[in-house]
């Protein structure tokens, strides 16, 4: 068989290695993605809500009565019945008062619902961490397979240009410009759907962080840590939870029994017409009981709102432990695969430098040689791919740890 132009194949294979698929932005750091994100996140207002819910319970404990004061009027005249001229004004104010402890368990909830807000803003910011990490790695391994493909059109097409020239000039087969056709028209039409799938996973992630996707994934270390540790932010946020869910019970149980009411009025009374108004000042003091009755259900509730956190805190730890277990193994795993495709990649091009020397000498036909480059791009492929899935190993790990890119 005739030699194949070796120096010009080879031209057209480094060639592409450089090319890529769309043009890249300049890196900014994970931290920095995530901020940006963050600025778009509406969850935000959820924290601010519940800031503002713990302003208005703290407004409540600073208040010097239980509830608001209200006003009494009381008038008193005879005038349709024996008419002799009695006449009775009496006012004042009823002022609920505060039983011993009421207004510090409102106090100590204000405390609690601004401690759930904080926790809920930094694990909300923990969760857009995550979601970009997810959107960053998966742009990015599928930026690598349009990058792979493209690769791969421009091999088929360099090779097909060559073949075609051989058989023009009557060197090789018509069916070998045939064979090479139809290997350029495969990976003419990968390309393109490689194209397509990069494309709508770069714009996902530009969807959620407003920015562009970087020409490279922002790296992360591996965080050595084994287990779970109790300052990780979403054990933290199910603790506030818990503890706002007592506090809450506390101060409800406080509530079961209602303050006395105290009442500051004036009476002026006139028996007769004929007589002057006599005037007197009084206070009176009113206690409700049996209130704990009324009270019951809403104590029940708060109950049921504490152990539902309880048990919420104990399942959030053990999905949180299977969570690293998973990311432990999968680092692992891809660590493995990545040294075993190394040196598939390093063989994969020993064995094409051999196939297209054979080919050069006319030793073996196209279809071998077809089969050792596409070998040989798929071994490079697949130790790309490898690395960035090292990369998105990493960062689920760190994700699984807490860890919030700063």
């Amino acid at each position: 068989m005739a030699r194949f132009e070796s120096s010009t194949m080879w031209h057209a294979m480094v060639l592409s290695m450089c090319l890529v698929s769309m043009p890249l932005a300049a890196t900014p750091s994970l931290g920095e993605i995530v901020t940006a994100a963050s600025v778009r996140d509406p969850g935000g207002e959820l924290a601010i809500s519940q800031h503002e819910l713990a302003a208005a319970y703290q407004h409540k404990a600073d208040q010097p009565l239980a509830d608001a004061p209200s006003a009494n009027v009381k008038y008193q005249t005879d005038r349709i019945g024996s008419d002799i001229g009695y006449r009775e004004w009496e006012g004042g104010v009823d002022l609920p008062m505060w039983l011993p402890g009421q207004a510090d368990s409102y106090a100590r909830e204000a405390d609690g619902q601004r401690s759930l807000a904080d926790a809920m803003s930094v694990a909300r910011l923990l969760e857009i961490s995550g979601e970009v990490r997810e959107r960053l790695w998966a742009a990015m391994l599928a930026r690598s397979d349009a990058e792979q493909a493209r690769n791969a059109k421009v091999t088929a097409r360099a090779l097909f240009n060559n073949v075609t020239r051989r058989v023009d000039a009557g060197e090789l087969p018509n069916s070998d410009r045939l064979l090479a056709e139809k290997e350029l028209v495969l990976r003419e039409g990968e390309a393109k759907a490689a194209a397509n799938r990069a494309l709508a996973a770069a714009r996902l992630f530009t969807r959620y962080t407003g920015l562009d996707l970087p020409g490279q994934p922002p790296a992360e270390v591996a965080m050595t840590a084994r287990e779970i540790d109790l300052q990780h932010v979403r054990l933290q946020l199910s603790q506030r939870e818990v503890d706002h869910a007592r506090k809450h019970r506390n101060r409800v149980s406080a509530g079961q029994s209602i303050g006395p009411t105290l009442w500051l009025g004036a009476k002026t009374t006139r028996a007769l017409a004929s007589e002057d108004y006599e005037s007197a000042v009084g206070v009176e003091l009113s206690m409700p009981f049996g209130t704990k009755g009324h009270s019951a259900p809403a104590l029940a509730e708060a109950e049921l709102a504490l152990t539902g956190a309880q048990v919420a805190l104990n399942r959030t730890r053990l999905q949180l432990e299977d969570a690293l277990t998973q990311a432990q193994l999968d680092l692992e795993r891809v660590t493995a695969a990545l040294a075993q495709t190394e040196r598939r990649r390093e063989l994969s091009e020993a064995s094409l430098k051999l196939s297209q020397r054979a080919s050069d000498l006319g030793e073996t036909d196209l279809v071998r040689l077809l089969q050792a480059q596409a070998d040989a791009l798929s071994a490079r492929h697949e130790f790309q791919n490898r690395q960035l899935q090292h990369g998105q190993a990493v960062a689920r790990l760190n994700q699984a740890l807490g860890v919030i890119p700063q």
